[in-house]
This record gives structure tokens, C-alpha cells and sequence, in this order.
């Protein structure tokens, strides 16, 4: 009985591995990935089902390549005249880029210095009655864009992409861009924080 369950176990775990690494794959052009089922493409269109099993009709044109049973097939064509101006290889370094931002930058130090810079300024805003500090988290998540994002080189399947321009716009892209809406998140919901934590300690005295 206990052999006969092993077996079970061995044939559906084999079966879940197969079935993981069979999905397909979409590779959008601003580097987020689509896992699911291909279901057909032709030359202005991809429909394609998701493994929650919600189907998409996607054009063409927002797509850099599709994987299907293993063997990629890129949809992205270098054309400038419809505003394709970097080449297959490097739109390709550029999507990576876009791709492997989206997947491994955190920008934890920025998101808890906005929330103390929200904090602080929300507890003076509500303790002196001064409603300037309402600019706060604009001002810090502009601060921000000054500062250049860096690549979390650990967390890469190939390091010689770091080498490459193209690669390094593309990572730069997306992470500016999650760091800038989380600075500004942050450091709202900070200065929400410490607006309470000031109507619970001063409160009484206004």
C-alpha cells in the first residue's frame, strides 16, 4: 500500500515538473513575461492562454518573442519606420535588461528613507498646524531621480549582460521607474503614519 502511494506520488510530481517546464512563454518588449499556452499567432496578433487560464489577444508590436515547446521565435523586426531603432540583438540586451529589473531591484533603502521623511513630515504637519509639508513626498521622490539604481549582480543568470549599454538602459529604465512610484507610495503612506501617531499624542493639546 505505502509502495503503491510512493508510486503515486513519484508519477504526479513528474507529471507537475513536466507540465512547469512545457508552459510558454511571452516576452513583452517592456520585459515583463506572460507563462501559459500559446494558442496562435500570425503577423499583427498573439492569442494566448495564461496558466489561471485567462485568455489574452495581444498585437504583435508590444511583443519582442514568444517561446513554444522550448525554441524561441522573435516578433520583434528592426524597422525604423515603425520606430524600431535598436537592432535584434540590441533590443534583445535591452528587454533583458527591462526584464531582469523587474525581477530582482528592490529599492528597500529608498522606500523606508520616504516613509521616515513622510513620517516626520506628517507629525510636524499635523503638530504645528503647517499643511506646506503636504509637498513632502514630492519633493523626496523627485530627490530621488538624481540618483542613479544599480544592477543586483547576484541575482543575475549571466554577468557578462552588465557589460553591455543596451542592457544597462534597459535595467536602468525599470528601475528608476519601480524606485520612483515607491518613493512616492512610501513616503505617502508614511506621512500618514505620522499624522495619527501625532493626533494620538498631541491631539489633545489643539
Amino acid at each position: 500500500m505505502i509502495n503503491n502511494f510512493k508510486i503515486y506520488v513519484f508519477f504526479a510530481l513528474s507529471f507537475l515538473v513536466v507540465d512547469v517546464f512545457a508552459q510558454d512563454k511571452l516576452l513583452f518588449l517592456n520585459g515583463k513575461e506572460l507563462n501559459g499556452q500559446l494558442l496562435n499567432t500570425n503577423n499583427f496578433e498573439t492569442s494566448f492562454k495564461t496558466a489561471n487560464g485567462k485568455e489574452y489577444l495581444i498585437e504583435n508590436f508590444r511583443v519582442f518573442s514568444y517561446t513554444q515547446n522550448g525554441q524561441e521565435s522573435l516578433l520583434y523586426k528592426y524597422d525604423t519606420l515603425e520606430g524600431n531603432f535598436l537592432s535584434e540583438k540590441d533590443m534583445r540586451l535591452f528587454v533583458f535588461g527591462e526584464r531582469d529589473a523587474h525581477q530582482t531591484y528592490h529599492s528597500k533603502f529608498s522606500n523606508a528613507l520616504g516613509f521616515l521623511v513622510g513620517g516626520a513630515a506628517g507629525y510636524v504637519m499635523h503638530k504645528d498646524q503647517a499643511f506646506i509639508y503636504v509637498a513632502a513626498p514630492l519633493i523626496y521622490t523627485s530627490v530621488t531621480l538624481f540618483f542613479p539604481t544599480s544592477v543586483k549582480q547576484k541575482s543575475l543568470t549571466d554577468l557578462q549582460h552588465i557589460k553591455e549599454d543596451e542592457y544597462l538602459r534597459g535595467h536602468e529604465r525599470i528601475a528608476r521607474s519601480k524606485r520612483t512610484q515607491n518613493a512616492l507610495k512610501s513616503s505617502v503612506i508614511g506621512m500618514g503614519a505620522g499624522f495619527l501617531i501625532s493626533f494620538l499624542v498631541n491631539g489633545s493639546s489643539n
